[in-house]
């Protein structure tokens, strides 16, 4: 099929800085990137190209301004970097339905860059959501504060979803004495296997209740810590035991303590094209069983079959716990804000007087005016930069 005949796919992958770079080339390796639009962002030339995307797939940030150097940690500097970017990205992205973007927060271009990617995203009604990896405690404060402000001040705001994996939870799992390269590695291959069931949720593939509404639904606009369970076992008479066990067992999972603590669980079933039904009933029925045995936990499953796991079956287990204390009514979220631009109508009291309106000195955002804003560090960035300072413009007058 010619090139030019070729339908663009609906959901694209992004990975955003160097994390993000690292599982996309586990990705690539599990032999189903033809399915969707793949993408790479960041300022370090050499992390992109060690994502194994093709050079047309790679966006490289603040390219005249970074020279190809990462960003060091500067979350401003990556801010800038990837803002530089945005025509690029409204171009690239144009077409999508869905994207899921896969990175680590609390670095630089990541931090930095991606309230402007789902800003983007946002502007184009394109249906985005995060999974990111949290940094270590013995990081340091600064970093993990860092990582929580971004996502819950600047990217929840525009995000439809966001999937946030503390790297602590390897600690769980892995002995004290795996090397840290090994553990990084363990980590990025689950997060890649776990993109890709969450991916096949997004494209409707599944055969069971865990599509993309319900999906979104469990994390929208809700702070959350989450942990992920990848389990893959060949097929024999006993893989729905082992399969679940090693899910279980997973470095970013947590342990069966994720599933007591859980507020809701999406469980995904992937297999080939012999996956039978009462293997996929067997692991499914065994996974609600330890998760809520009282039926009090909002639980979503899934299953779908992939050419690419012929002989074996992969579960995939998403525990969310909610940090706040209640979903934020729908004006609070991205949709909401282009209606509340308009004027106010006004009501009359029972003594005829007109209610006071409300300041109606809008800031004149020009071409901008109609469109989602892109909020970071709580500013507008769509206003002229001297109106958000309060500079007093001398016209000469």
């Amino acid at each position: 099929m010619a090139e030019s005949e070729r339908k663009t796919p609906e959901i694209t992958i992004m990975a955003v800085g160097g994390a993000g770079c690292r599982i996309m080339r586990e990705f690539l390796a599990l032999g189903a990137a033809d399915r969707f639009r793949l993408l790479a962002l960041d300022s370090d030339a050499d992390a992109l190209r060690s994502s194994g995307l093709p050079e047309t797939s790679l966006i490289q940030a603040g390219r005249l301004w970074r020279s190809g150097r990462g960003c060091g940690g500067d979350a401003m500097a990556g801010q800038m970097a990837v803002a530089n970017e945005r025509k690029v990205l409204g171009e690239t992205l144009r077409g999508t339905r869905v994207l899921l973007v896969i990175a680590g927060m609390g670095g630089g271009l990541a931090s930095g860059g991606l309230p402007v990617v789902f800003g983007v995203a946002a502007k184009l009604r394109i249906t985005s959501v995060l999974l990111c990896t949290l940094p270590f405690a013995m990081e340091g404060f600064q970093r993990r504060k860092l990582a929580d402000s971004r996502i819950t001040g600047d990217i929840m705001p525009v995000a439809d979803a966001v999937i946030a994996l503390p790297n602590d939870l390897l600690f769980s799992t892995l002995d004290a004495a795996v090397p840290l390269a090994d553990a990084f590695r363990c980590s990025d291959e689950n997060m890649a296997r776990s993109l890709l069931a969450i991916s096949l949720i997004f494209s409707g593939g599944n055969l069971f209740n865990a599509d993309l509404a319900a999906f979104t639904g469990v994390l929208k606009r809700r702070h959350t810590l989450c942990s992920l369970g990848v389990g893959v076992a060949e097929n024999a008479s006993d893989a729905p035991d082992r399969v679940v066990e090693r899910m279980l067992e997973s470095p970013l999972f947590g342990g069966s303590e994720a599933l007591d603590t859980a507020d809701a669980v999406v469980f995904s079933l992937l297999g080939g094209p012999e996956l039978s039904l009462g293997d996929a009933k067997a692991v499914l029925e065994l996974t609600t069983r330890q998760v809520d045995p009282n039926g009090e936990k909002n639980v979503l499953l899934g299953a779908a079959v992939l050419p690419e796991l012929t002989g074996r079956m992969q579960l995939t287990a998403l525990t969310v716990r909610y940090l706040d204390d209640e979903i934020p009514s729908a004006g609070a979220g991205r949709r909401g804000r282009s209606a509340d631009r308009g004027t106010e109508t006004a009501s009359e009291s029972s003594g005829g007087e007109q209610l006071a309106l409300p300041n109606l000195t809008a800031e004149d955002k020009g071409i901008m005016e109609n469109t989602v804003p892109v909020i970071i560090d709580g500013q507008d960035m769509d206003i002229p930069a001297y109106k958000r300072r309060g500079v007093v413009l001398d016209l000469g007058k």
